[in-house]
């Protein structure tokens, strides 16, 4: 069924790989994006192609209410991403993600949207919760303590026995306890999306994207993407380094694959008023993934796991996709190993492959970039 689709955020990573599979398939899509420079550099490229490009920001009221005009469905992907950097620009996360979701929202009840797809994040489970074996007990766990992070006391530890507790998979019923500005916004976003949907019978569909990677994914950005990294640190035979003991576990989702769980909420009635978690259901360590690019670039890997830590960062992320998988019938088709070759296959075509230190910098003068193992 030919629908009208409107895309904010649309010629980022994500949103351009779903505007071209929209297209391609026969649909109409529009694309709103700000362009920030820190993502697409200062002369970015804003041809999509087949795509109507409105270059605006989504805390716009004026733009948004005029893109949203005849449009059947919205995927609202426009946000600011990034765990560290939203620890210190709190305005910023909370004006673009939390307002600019209000402006959208509003936009879609006037226009009479037949849905809004929502891009959440995992972040807003901040730990999740973890059982241990010992005691047989399982908690929602809260933030993990600096004290016991400055001594290198990584895992969640548990609250009788005080020995390191066994991460579970996170479901849609995990309970939010974001640990950072921007997860707190992602749940926000959220929050502002279902109080609408009650009060407007505005049909919203809220999927919580796990990490996303693959080609696209912008290596200048130096506040998002740990593979992007790793790939610029073994490319130029320099020591990457991995944080806290280097076995912190993340659940890593090939874009495509994401882009077909876009694509399976768009207008399905199965998917209205349905959170879902977007990932593989597999976690790999991020020693690994470190290793596992410099193997790609045929050469020896030289990591150092320093013991740092930062401060808003998760222990682990393992996606439990069961309800997306019995709903709507997502099945993931590409492995993080086959995922990990395209991604570096195209990331050796671009030319930005220089190492900055701006973000680093900044995560040290606002001390949320510590030592551990003290």
């Amino acid at each position: 069924m030919y629908m009208r689709i409107l895309i904010t955020g649309g010629a980022g990573f994500i949103g351009s790989h779903l505007a071209r599979r929209l297209t391609k398939v026969g649909h109409s899509v529009t694309i709103l994006d700000s362009f920030l420079p820190q993502v697409h550099g200062y002369k970015p490229d804003i041809s999509v192609s087949n795509c109507e490009i409105i270059r605006a920001d989504v805390r716009e009221v004026d733009a948004v209410a005029g893109a949203m005009a005849g449009v059947d469905v919205v995927h609202h992907l426009a946000a600011e991403t990034g765990v560290g950097q939203s620890q210190y620009e709190i305005g910023r996360y909370v004006s673009t993600n939390t307002y600019g979701t209000s402006v959208v929202l509003e936009a879609a009840v006037a226009a009479k949207v037949g849905q809004v797809v929502i891009a959440s994040s995992r972040a807003i489970y901040g730990e999740g919760q973890h059982n241990c074996p010992r005691c047989r007990l399982t908690i929602s766990a809260g933030e993990r303590q600096s004290v016991d992070l400055d001594a290198g006391r990584w895992d969640v530890l548990c609250p009788k026995c005080n020995g390191p507790m066994d991460p579970l998979p996170m479901s849609e019923d995990t309970p939010a306890a974001p640990s950072s500005i921007y997860g707190i916004t992602k749940l926000q976003q959220e929050q502002l999306a279902l109080s609408v949907s009650r009060t407007h019978s505005l049909p919203v569909t809220i999927l919580r994207f796990f990490n996303v990677f693959g080609p696209g994914q912008a290596l200048r950005n130096p506040y998002v993407g740990v593979l992007g990294t790793f790939f610029r640190r073994a490319l130029a035979k320099e020591t990457a380094e991995v944080y806290e003991d280097g076995y912190m576990l993340r659940d890593f989702i090939f874009v495509e694959d994401l882009v077909n769980a876009l694509v399976l909420s768009t207008g399905n009635a199965r998917a209205f008023g349905e959170t879902f978690n977007v990932g593989t259901g597999i976690a790999v360590d991020l020693k690994s993934v470190a290793a596992e690019i410099f193997h790609a670039l045929d050469s020896e890997p030289h990591l150092v796991v320093s013991g740092r830590y930062r401060l808003g960062d998760v222990r682990h992320t393992i996606a439990d996709i069961s309800r997306l998988s019995s709903l709507l019938d997502f099945r993931p088709q590409i492995s993080f190993q086959q995922g990990l070759k395209l991604y570096v296959e195209w990331a050796l075509t671009q030319p930005e492959h220089v190492i900055g230190t701006r973000a680093e910098q900044q995560l040290l003068e606002h001390n949320l970039l510590r030592q551990g193992g003290r």
